[in-house]
């Protein structure tokens, strides 16, 4: 079993390269200068491509050929503008040089083929697959991508002996140069397994550095110069001070570092500002001022501790340690605020900066190679014949373990009788003897405690004499931990069609927290009739996020288009349509789709790397979302539900200044605000649509009561009512709690349709039921039908169905006098997916 070895921390600010070997890590140096890690920034200097503290040092020089923070926009459609070239570069174009320089660090003669590389944990789909590209583009034939508080955790553990470890629960508190994440680890003896996480992708040092930029130097440059046009300019592409703001971005992060030692620094930097040539200014800036800076920001990630803590139904109380992971934990400020708020032990030990390469090295060292290393030279005739018979093991066991004892698995390739064999540990501590080969082969192995177990196997004849066979060797680390799995980090659903609402839903396909891989098979209806010679067409559209929100507050992740043209013939509204969606561990995601009624295929594989933000788009899904919670908070204050709307109204006031912001972008900004912003939409969105506060969750919950009681009257007044309505009601009552525990539109939905049918049912076959309603329907005020003249005729043969006592002729003509009844409203139906 060839395992990968190699880990990589692609960081936002600064990226490392390890690698794993019999049992231990080995961070690797920047053969130029020495240093374990490379700064993620690339600059261009004429035909010279400058990565790493090389480019960093260029930027006081040529600002605007340098770039860095890119790991950002990952997964965006933004581009950077290199002037020296005249051309444009994409995050994965520039994430792909500094994984290719990081090859470089690695001193032992190898060229690494197969790495891990690490990616927030909040990182969607479509980030993740751009991080993979950027790692084929940078020469890597194999990428598995690995979360970075899991990494994180991995290295901090697996250093500890079991005297330092206690089994329960601990927060890893990730505050990188670029991304927020918090996860809550459970451990065991043999286990680490991640429970929970909450993240934001664009929290971090740099968005320190920004406000550091525009709240405290932008505000004492201009008092000092009066320069006060620096407030529109400096923050703008191709503006007048573009080059000045990336030159301050840099001494705010040199600032940052040295207030973590000092209350006070002075920042001095060179720059033509009044356009008479070039002058020296200086600026002080304070410990404190820093502290009101960021506090905000760190206020965010105190909200995402308690709602993980909360949402898992733990206390403070119920957690060992916060380990702290990520060069911005350096700060001072962060690491008191932290304790402050939650009385949580602060753990600092683990480097902050290292953590995470280390903790890939160790997980790469534990998985296993999917994809062979290219042959330098290809075997001989000879040799392929000998291998062809020659005795094989495929090998399966835990390369990692907390355990003192393995179970060691084999296939045996080319088996014949009379084999035998004998597995011993190479120190001579453990020896199986001389045991018969079958074609399975399984065996209990015994390990030395804390260090690299190496095994030898041999294989006898039926004359005792060594036989030669293939096999990988046998190595074991006793005292790292097995990793349970990658959790998934948002909800994977399709979109489908909710008729009786006029409007699209979700329906969950994988659930956020599963482990990865994950497959799973669906059946949908079709929801209307596709003629073949129509333009009409079925869409299969995969979103990632929360399942309980409306599909556009989600992430597309991919789509299937079956177009009319390509059937085979009519479609028929009802006929099955079966659905099959794979995601492996890296997030691609496989989807095929077959139609029962021709058994005609469909499928795909999807692994998008790039999404497009419209700031028009995100301004006017904004607006609605504000509109629509407006327009709830006067009806919960109209119902005097004052606490609700108290509630709602935060939100609405949040949305309000995300508004504001959204209005105040410009296409041509350097920052990531718009990032930004679409996150913090999506996450309101989630807590509008996604929780209690769902209008569309209030009203059906309100709806399904409101039938229940009717129907709970129904079945203790009405005799001749059938007995199987009853004990159908009865179940369904049953099914409520669970339904309603899940806080699921989509599973509240299916109920109350239940629900409504049985009403419908009720009423038809219920004799004293069916005649009640048609009294009703028949005595209504003229003005009421669409068609009175129709009405009448109706209402005539009505009464001569109930003197002869034809219930099934009265069924027929109360769903025809319904129908003409004017509150019935006629509403454009929208296309839809053509799934029901």
């Amino acid at each position: 079993m060839k395992t990968i070895n190699f880990g990589i921390d692609l960081g936002t600010t600064n990226s490392l390269i390890a690698k794993y070997s019999a049992g231990s890590v080995e961070v690797f140096k920047n053969p130029v200068g020495f240093k374990e890690t490379l700064p993620s920034c690339i600059a261009f200097r004429g035909d010279r491509i400058l990565i790493g503290d090389k480019a960093r040092e260029w930027l006081l020089k040529d600002a605007l050929n340098v770039f860095a923070g890119f790991k950002r926009k990952m997964g965006t459609s933004d581009n950077y503008f290199c002037p020296t070239r005249e051309d444009f570069f994409s995050p994965v174009q520039l994430s792909s040089m500094v994984l290719a320089e990081l090859k470089n660090f690695v001193h032992t003669q190898e060229k690494p083929q197969h790495v891990v590389i690490t990616i927030p944990a909040s990182f969607d789909t479509v980030q993740s697959n751009a991080t993979k590209k950027a790692g084929y583009d940078a020469g890597f034939s194999e990428v598995v991508l690995l979360q970075e508080p899991i990494a994180a955790s991995l290295a901090f553990f697996n250093k500890l002996n079991d005297s330092e470890l206690s089994k329960g629960k601990w927060l890893v508190y990730d505050l990188g140069g670029g991304t927020f994440d918090v996860a809550l680890i459970g451990i065991t003896e043999t286990e680490m397994r991640v429970i929970d996480h909450q993240g934001d992708n664009y929290l971090g040092g740099l968005d320190f550095d920004h406000s550091i930029v525009m709240e405290i130097l932008l505000p004492k440059i201009i008092k000092k110069t009066g320069v006060t046009e620096l407030a529109d300019e400096l923050n703008k592409r191709k503006g007048k001070f573009e080059k000045l703001y990336y030159i301050l971005l840099l001494k705010a992060e040199e600032a940052k570092k040295e207030l973590s030692n000092s209350t006070t620094v002075e920042i001095e930097f060179s720059f033509d500002l009044k356009g008479n040539g070039e002058e020296d200014y200086f600026i002080e800036m304070t410990r404190d001022e820093l502290n009101a800076c960021i506090k905000p920001r760190i206020d965010s990630t105190l909200e995402m501790i308690n709602l993980v803590v909360s949402r898992n139904s733990f206390t403070p109380s119920d957690i060992s340690e916060v380990i702290m992971i990520g060069g911005s934990t350096y700060i001072p400020y962060v690491r008191e605020s932290i304790f402050a708020a939650t009385g949580i032990k602060v753990n600092c030990t683990a480097d902050p900066t290292t953590a995470v390469a280390v903790g890939a090295a160790y997980y790469a060292g534990s998985k296993a190679s999917k994809v062979e290393d290219k042959k330098k030279e290809a075997p001989t005739p000879a040799e392929i014949a000998a291998m062809a018979t020659a005795v094989s093991l495929q090998l399966s066991y835990n390369k990692t373990t907390k355990d003192l004892e393995e179970y060691i698995t084999a296939n045996v390739h080319n088996y014949t009788e009379g084999l035998q064999f004998r597995i011993t540990r190479t120190d001579g501590g453990f020896d199986t003897g001389i045991k018969p080969l079958k074609s399975k082969l399984g065996e209990f192995i015994t390990l030395r405690p804390n260090t690299l177990n190496e095994f030898k196997i041999k294989i006898f004849d039926t004359h005792m004499s060594e036989v030669s066979f293939v096999s990988e060797p046998i190595e074991i680390t006793h005292g790292l931990f097995n990793l349970f799995g990658q959790p998934l980090p948002e909800d994977i659903s399709i979109e489908v069609d909710d008729v009786d609402n006029n409007t699209t839903k979700c329906q969950l396909i994988f659930e956020r927290n599963s482990i990865l891989p994950l497959v799973k098979t669906v059946y949908r209806e079709v929801s209307r009739t596709i003629r073949k010679g129509s333009e009409d067409k079925i869409i299969i559209n995969v979103i990632e996020g929360n399942s309980k929100a409306h599909p556009n507050t989600n992430q597309a992740i991919g789509v299937i288009e079956i177009k009319a043209s390509q059937l085979q013939g009519d479609l028929i509204k009802g006929s099955d349509v079966e659905i099959k969606i794979e995601m492996t561990e890296s997030r691609d995601v496989s989807v095929h789709v077959n139609l029962l009624l021709f058994n005609q295929q469909f499928s795909n594989v999807f692994s998008p790397t790039e999404k497009y933000i419209s700031i028009q788009k995100l301004r006017e899904e904004i607006k609605e979302i504000r509109n629509t919670l407006t327009n709830e908070i006067h009806k919960a204050a109209d119902s005097e539900d004052f606490e609700k709307a108290a509630d709602m109204q935060n939100l609405a006031t949040k949305l309000q200044k995300l508004y504001e912001d959204a209005m105040s972008l410009k296409e041509e900004d350097l920052s990531d605000l718009k990032y930004q912003i679409e996150e913090q939409k999506r996450k309101l969105a989630q807590q509008i649509y996604g929780s209690e506060n769902n209008p569309r969750l209030i009203q059906l919950k309100t709806d399904y009561f409101n039938l229940r009681s009717t129907i709970d009257s129904w079945c203790e007044l009405y005799a001749d009512m059938p007995a199987a309505y009853k004990e159908e009601h009865a179940a369904m009552k049953q099914k409520e709690q669970a339904a309603f525990a899940s806080n699921s539109f989509f599973q509240l939905d299916n109920l109350h349709k239940g629900q409504i049918r049985l009403f419908n049912k009720m009423i038809m076959y219920t004799p004293s039921l069916l005649v009640e309603f048609y009294q009703y329907y028949a005595s209504l005020d003229d003005s009421k039908y669409s068609d009175l003249a129709k009405a009448k005729k109706i209402i005539v043969s009505g009464e001569k169905a109930l003197e002869r006592k034809n219930y099934e002729e009265l069924r027929g003509l109360l769903g025809q006098l319904s129908s003409l009844t004017k509150d019935t409203i006629t509403i454009e139906k929208i296309s839809g997916t053509g799934l029901g």
